[in-house]
């Protein structure tokens, strides 16, 4: 009866994961058992855009997160060759023989949702997307062909409406 419930709950575990547009990997050890349709498409895209190899990246993460047993529910930044940010989180699936799941989601893609959260200008989201992507002032203002100054007081808006004060800050309230 108990490997029948087992197989039942994987296969309501993998019918969950599947409806999901989070990007989740399951690994058991050090072999993938499990990655669902946007996961897949995040491998892809990451592979023909970037020549990524998201798989290694997320397997070098895991070494780490077992070889410093860090707690349930870790939370990892990574960032793609085009500054393009993800937040990864990684957590042991119970009762699941030392798997795995780890998540991946791009920042950029709650972009919109944070527009409008925060009643942010188109202007000052755009600040804040190049923000979240890693570059500094200087860059955000040649890219958008403003003045250093300008950048300055967009960014001064974005912590005032979102409530913080420093990029740091800014990126984790989007993750």
């Amino acid at each position: 009866m108990t490997d029948r419930t087992t197989v039942l709950s994987a296969a309501l575990l993998r019918s969950v994961l599947d409806q999901l547009s989070l990007a989740i990997f399951i690994f058991r050890g050090e072999r993938l058992v499990y990655t669902n349709p946007p996961a897949t498409r995040l491998v892809q895209r990451l592979r023909n855009k970037y020549r990524i190899e998201l798989l290694v990246m997320l397997l070098d993460h895991l070494t780490q997160f077992r070889e410093r047993s860090q707690p349930a529910g870790t939370v990892i930044s990574l960032t793609g060759l085009d500054n393009e940010p993800f937040v990864v989180h990684l957590f042991e699936l119970q009762g699941r023989r030392g798997a795995v799941a780890i998540s991946v989601r791009e920042i950029g893609s709650d972009i919109s949702a944070f527009k409008d959260r925060y009643r942010l200008s188109r202007r000052e989201l755009q600040v804040a997307e190049l923000v979240l992507r890693g570059h500094g002032n200087s860059y955000i203002a040649a890219t958008l062909g403003i003045a250093p100054a300008t950048t300055k007081k967009h960014l001064s808006s974005i912590f005032d409406k979102v409530g913080v004060s420093s990029r740091a800050q800014l990126a984790s309230r989007l993750a």
